[in-house]
């Protein structure tokens, strides 16, 4: 019937702690410029995902292998959206266009979590 609204809230305050909390300062400034800087977020990103995910396996009732698979299908598209979205975040910064900066950046979470959410629905719908 679609998701309920406590996985809704899980996922929003996961994905907030894996790309914000857990980000750290050099992967922010590097991850629009080399490929190590943006690996390392998405790794340590995805690995936050599968702990939490682990945890709330029993409690949720779902299978871990889909929960495992789930954390590599959001592993390759975190990387790929922020592939391009930190590229154009690095210019826009450079350039001092704080209002199309904050656009990306949006735009960047709005990709994330449409990918979440039909991940989610798909897997576990």
């Amino acid at each position: 019937m679609g998701i309920k609204l406590q996985v809704i809230i899980l996922i929003l305050i996961i994905h907030w702690v894996a790309d914000f909390v857990l980000q750290t300062d050099k992967e922010v400034k590097g991850k629009g410029k080399n490929w190590s800087d943006l690996l390392s977020h998405t790794y340590t990103y995805s690995l936050f995902w599968l702990f939490c995910g682990s945890l709330l396996s029993g409690y949720l009732g779902y299978d871990y292998a889909k929960i495992v698979l789930f954390v590599v299908i959001t592993f390759i598209c975190h990387t790929i959206t922020d592939y391009f979205t930190s590229r154009l975040n690095s210019k826009l910064w450079v350039k001092g266009d704080v209002h199309n900066f904050f656009l990306s950046i949006g735009f960047d979470q709005v990709l994330h979590y449409v990918q979440l959410f039909v991940t989610y629905q798909i897997l576990f719908g």
